[in-house]
């Protein structure tokens, strides 16, 4: 029961704060908006006058609505990326704040500071979710298919691989005391490699076995095939990419709480917890 509280009093203190400063609500009106149109407008323009290119892109990436397939793509993209990036600098946060120290000291487990941070972390981006879904049908007319209990199966499938990820940017803010390369790093492999804008067939196949590795991949694809091609989220073809995306995502969960700890006890030993 101990653990429940720690857990409870970080995520009262995390949504204390949200509200306190509501000004975050902004950026996730406007994000969803506008981060399609990186890919939605230079895919326009090369598709050709006649709109020919659409169907090539259609034979490759098996459906018939190219705003759909970008739109879903960066939508699970910035889920993930906002979700990593709130859970892994959450350690950062409170160390920039100056309550790192006296948070640390307390007779608790580590470890559930970042746990009570990636509830609040779910609960705010599931928000963006929600936004990006009803601008992305009003405003760039995309038809979503399946149901709310299918998507979020899709979003659950992701977790362990966002939260391992997150997880090792969280032991790096405490050796290295920064996570901004590394979240850039990350950040650029999803982009290229998990088939964001593309589909990933059109990798090489020496790129095609980084896309595989990555949990993102599957999750994409999978959210694509429920949200966009109504396949059902039991099927035969949904299980192709939740049965690797949760195999990934627990063995990255694995990794990132070795790490975590790992880095934790050297941290102890060093003393070199308050420095920046």
């Amino acid at each position: 029961m101990g653990r429940f509280y720690t857990v409870k009093a970080i995520v009262k203190k995390e949504l204390t704060q949200l509200v306190r400063y509501p000004t975050w609500i902004i950026q996730m009106l406007i994000w969803p908006l506008i981060f399609p149109l990186a890919y939605v407008l230079p895919g326009l323009s090369m598709s050709g006058t006649d709109g020919s290119g659409f169907q090539q892109f259609s034979d490759i990436a098996g459906t018939n609505s190219f705003m759909g397939f970008v739109v879903i793509g960066t939508m699970v993209w910035m889920w993930s990326n906002m979700t990593m990036w709130n859970f892994g600098t959450l350690i950062r946060e409170e160390q920039m704040r100056g309550t790192l120290e006296s948070n640390w000291l307390c007779p608790i487990s580590h470890v559930d500071l970042l746990i009570g941070g990636a509830i609040v972390s779910i609960l705010e981006n599931l928000l963006t979710v929600v936004i990006s879904i009803v601008e992305y049908k009003l405003v760039y007319g995309v038809h979503f298919t399946g149901n709310i209990f299918s998507w979020i199966i899709c979003f659950i499938v992701l977790i362990p691989g966002v939260y391992g990820f997150g997880s090792i940017f969280a032991s790096l803010v405490l050796w290295f005391k920064e996570t901004g390369a590394a979240v850039q790093i990350i950040r650029g492999f999803i982009t290229i490699f998990c088939g964001i804008s593309f589909p990933i067939i059109v990798l090489p196949n020496s790129l095609k076995i980084i896309s595989k590795i990555l949990p993102f991949t599957y999750g994409i694809n999978l959210t694509r095939n429920v949200m966009l091609n109504d396949i059902s989220i039991f099927s035969e073809a949904a299980l192709k990419d939740i049965v690797p995306a949760l195999t990934i995502g627990i063995i990255l969960l694995i990794i990132g709480r070795i790490c975590f700890l790992k880095v934790e006890l050297k941290v102890k030993n060093e003393g070199s917890l308050e420095r920046f």
